[in-house]
């Protein structure tokens, strides 16, 4: 089984016809597929997006358009970071086969990166209560650049462009081994060390997640107590992220 989340009923439409989707209480729906239409915004997707894990807890795909201030229209991409603009926070899923890059959420159309939307980082943070990160996807397909405004008419071609990516994810997308006790063992120990605000806890929590998932070594937690101690020791293991 496979979820599947667009912010946009536009880019739902050729997944709902391909696979004949029936609409079941504002889910579509057929024996390997749920899919819901969460709206614009990373508030909406959160929201509808939990609700859609709150019955089927399934590997969930997020696909859907981005704009890009440096790839060409219609190349796609999975999503290996997400930076949400508002918060600075980074995200990591963790199912990238082909190709990927990284995506920047942002709440106001206008700004332009690698891979830009306005939905991926409240996707994930839904998805995040309810499923591994290895079963958090995201697929993104250019659809504007700053000098190529977008053409909505061209944003069903798109999405029916990479349908592959579907089928692909139907038949290869797998449960991984359950790391979250792993870093919650870590994080209660960082935090018998470390005077942590809420953000920060956050900012470690991911971090720690992306190291056990590359199998890249967690170094010992010192003692601190000082903002900007601390500070400077989470951007010394975000360096090691890259």
């Amino acid at each position: 089984m496979l979820n599947i989340v667009t912010a946009l009923k536009i880019e739902a439409e050729p997944i709902i016809k391909k696979y004949n989707l029936k609409c079941i209480n504002n889910i579509y729906q057929n024996k390997y597929i749920n899919l819901i239409i969460t709206g614009q915004g990373k508030i909406k997707s959160a929201i509808n997006t939990a609700l859609l894990l709150n019955r089927y807890k399934f590997p969930t795909l997020n696909i859907g358009i981005a704009g890009s201030n440096k790839y060409n229209i219609n190349e796609g991409f999975f999503v290996d970071k997400i930076v949400d603009f508002d918060s600075n926070l980074e995200y990591f899923p963790d199912y990238f086969p082909k190709k990927s890059t990284t995506l920047t959420t942002i709440s106001k159309i206008g700004k332009y990166f690698n891979l830009t939307d306005m939905e991926g980082s409240g996707f994930f943070e839904a998805c995040y209560k309810f499923l591994n990160v290895n079963e958090i996807i995201l697929y993104k397909i250019v659809s504007d650049t700053p000098t190529n405004p977008i053409n909505k008419n061209e944003i069903p071609n798109l999405i029916s462009n990479h349908l592959e990516i579907i089928e692909f994810l139907l038949e290869n997308v797998n449960p991984k081994e359950d790391i979250n006790k792993k870093v919650e063992e870590y994080l209660k120990e960082a935090k018998e060390k470390i005077h942590l605000t809420k953000t920060q806890e956050y900012q470690l929590k991911n971090i720690i997640t992306f190291l056990l998932l590359k199998n890249k070594k967690i170094p010992s937690f010192p003692y601190l107590k000082e903002k900007r101690e601390v500070n400077e020791f989470l951007n010394t293991l975000t360096n090691l992220t890259y």
